[in-house]
């Protein structure tokens, strides 16, 4: 990990009073559980029923959908053709386009900007073709049909992929690799998109809608058994699978993903904080998370939070 001997960030002097990561009276410095609210009697039995679910009884798991498990088996293959992977997607238009427009976008394009799909693949290369796969399969996996429940699909998707861009940034500053990274952003709450389908589900057949609170809290609780579940029928790796899994907990000092758990930790805090979750104010700079990175000292990392917020914004406009 990045170590520096410079001053320490949390100097008052170089913060400005009212930066995001610093906002006035945050004292809290450790991500804690999600609060249950006082669930009303709808909630109630969505949990119920949720709970039910934990060992895979008769749930029904999101699938990958067939052009991305064509891909991946390719890429997976020791012959692995480009030309056969832009064929593979191009019977998928949306995937043709949200490839090309990755392939454009700031975090892959070089020189050129491409217009075909064969280039556009070799430019992005294998890892991030898997990583964009697994994009667009948590992308489809969000689909519902009503309109309220679009809502709610909506913000597990653009939480997903502000993750995903936290999670890149942030492993400019650790051991992490930045594919692996973004991968792990993208896909460690995976298991939201259960508790969507099982909600939706419920308001069809009882016109009881669950309010955002509720739904909230339900997807904390529930994610990583169906994160689990999902990740074990997508058969994600090994590494991504234990942390899907388990990533609430604070990581013990010799844990082999330590470093890959403190990450998500403190992507989540991030994503507290600059609007993509439910909002919590932390003194950032000071959080157990942040120190135990080595990053409480690092002047290139307040730096890096200084326009954060923004990056994830813009990247979120090219990729989203």
């Amino acid at each position: 990990m990045l170590e520096t001997d410079s001053p320490a960030v949390a100097d008052e002097e170089a913060i400005e009073p009212h930066s995001w990561w610093a906002p006035e009276g945050a004292s809290r410095r450790e991500r804690g559980p999600v609060e249950c609210p006082d669930l009303p009697p709808e909630a109630r039995a969505v949990e119920n029923l949720l709970v039910s679910h934990f060992d895979g009884h008769d749930l029904t798991l999101p699938s990958l959908p067939r052009v991305a498990e064509n891909v991946l088996h390719r890429l997976g293959g020791t012959d692995c053709s480009f030309a056969r992977i832009a064929e593979d997607i191009a019977e998928d238009q949306v995937m043709a386009a949200t490839v090309l427009r990755m392939a454009n976008s700031p975090l892959y394009r070089g020189q050129e900007k491409f217009t075909a799909l064969l280039p556009a693949v070799t430019r992005l290369g294998a890892r991030p073709l898997r990583t964009l796969m697994m994009q667009h399969a948590l992308r489809a996996a969000t689909k519902v049909h009503r309109d309220v429940d679009r809502e709610l699909a909506e913000t597990i998707w653009r939480r997903s992929l502000a993750g995903a861009m936290v999670m890149r940034n942030l492993s400019r500053f650790t051991t992490v690799d930045q594919e692996d990274a973004f991968m792990m952003g993208l896909l460690h709450d995976i298991g939201n998109v259960v508790v969507l389908r099982v909600v939706s589900g419920q308001e069809t057949m009882t016109r009881d809608l669950i309010d955002i609170d509720s739904f909230e809290y339900l997807c904390y609780e529930c994610q990583q058994e169906f994160g689990e579940l999902i990740a074990t029928e997508w058969k994600l790796p090994s590494k991504l699978q234990s942390l899907i899994a388990d990533h609430h907990d604070y990581p013990a000092p010799d844990d082999p993903l330590r470093p890959e758990r403190l990450q998500l930790i403190l992507t989540d805090m991030i994503l507290e904080m600059i609007g993509y979750a439910p909002h919590v104010e932390y003194d950032l700079l000071n959080a157990r998370v942040v120190e135990d990175l080595r990053l409480s000292h690092n002047p290139a990392f307040l730096d890096a939070l200084a326009i954060l917020p923004q990056q994830v914004d813009d990247a979120m406009s090219a990729l989203a």
